[in-house]
């Protein structure tokens, strides 16, 4: 089963989460070796994945909010969410 991430925010019923893996140190064949970090952010509707592999969450927001657009249904989004993602 695949981890889904931290919840970062909801808009109406879009989730984004976002999965962070730590750079780690491990010793393979007494050498120390350094696996590099990273972050994913994602789009869920409920427990299903719309879209991932994206880098920013302002990125993921403003995808959300276009989907919103498409159904017409961007009036349900709070304006706190708007004026913090900057969503044009």
């Amino acid at each position: 089963m695949e981890k889904r991430g931290h919840h970062i925010c909801k808009m109406v019923n879009y989730d984004v989460r976002q999965k962070i893996t730590k750079e780690t140190n491990r010793k393979v064949g007494g050498k120390l070796v350094k696996t590099p970090g990273s972050s994913e952010v994602m789009i869920y509707k409920s427990k299903e994945k719309i879209e991932g592999g994206m880098k920013d969450i302002k990125q993921a927001a403003q995808k959300i909010y276009d989907l919103l657009k498409r159904d017409g249904s961007e009036t349900y989004v709070a304006k706190r969410l708007i004026r913090k993602y900057g969503l044009v």
